[in-house]
């Protein structure tokens, strides 16, 4: 972060953490240090975990800056086009002095939504994390234990899950009675026969037949 007091030369660059406690220390230390001041703050982001942060404070203003702008602007007078945060944070700054009454300035939404945005971005995030947790299981089990993946057309269930745990291989499921994965099944909302016929004639196809091998299932 690069801080200019304004009608000085002078600028102060300072690393600040990314946390509640850390910014909320900084908000608080920069007000005491300029009583009775607002003050400007520019950043490349709309929205996000800092902006909601930062947005809560009084005495802050936060203006928005393009990141193309800012990438512009630091190639015209970075030769090299060499890119670091405290040049970054120096370019920001600059911009903001020279240009603040063509910067847009962040209005803070109500607590209320800046709650929902950062559950909605929290879900999104956890529903993205779910796929990709979902694909390299995928992944692992096609080198290994293909079949588990034929079995089950959905790989966020319980059923998929709990089948993996309790069966890891095509040999350890070889070894279970039919009657066990039977019970497994319907424990699991498994009442589909014709779909567990099919698990259990892919384990053991001479054995098994195509019938309703329990009479609690229901046949569709």
């Amino acid at each position: 972060m690069c801080e200019h007091p304004t009608g000085t030369n002078k600028y102060h660059y300072t690393v600040i953490k990314h946390t509640p406690e850390a910014l909320h220390e900084w908000a608080m230390d920069i007000k005491q240090r300029y009583p009775e001041q607002k003050i400007a703050i520019v950043c490349e982001l709309k929205k996000g975990p800092l902006i909601y942060a930062l947005a809560k404070y009084d005495h802050l203003t936060l203006f928005t800056v393009n990141p193309c702008a800012v990438a512009k602007y630091r190639q015209a007078f970075t030769p090299s086009g060499a890119k670091d945060d405290p040049s970054d944070a120096f370019v920001q700054v600059e911009i903001l002095t020279l240009h603040m009454n063509k910067l847009s300035v962040i209005e803070p939404e109500p607590a209320a939504m800046r709650t929902l945005s950062q559950l909605v971005e929290y879900r999104r995030s956890l529903v993205q994390d779910s796929v990709d947790l979902s694909n390299k299981i995928t992944a692992t089990l096609k080198n290994y234990y293909p079949q588990a993946l034929e079995w089950f057309k959905e790989k966020d269930t319980y059923i998929f899950c709990d089948f993996i745990q309790k069966w890891p291989s095509l040999t350890a499921v070889k070894k279970a009675r039919k009657q066990t994965l039977l019970d497994f099944f319907e424990s699991h909302n498994s009442h589909y026969c014709t779909v567990n016929n099919a698990r259990l004639e892919s384990l053991c196809p001479i054995k098994c037949s195509l019938k309703c091998l329990s009479p609690n299932l229901k046949c569709y």
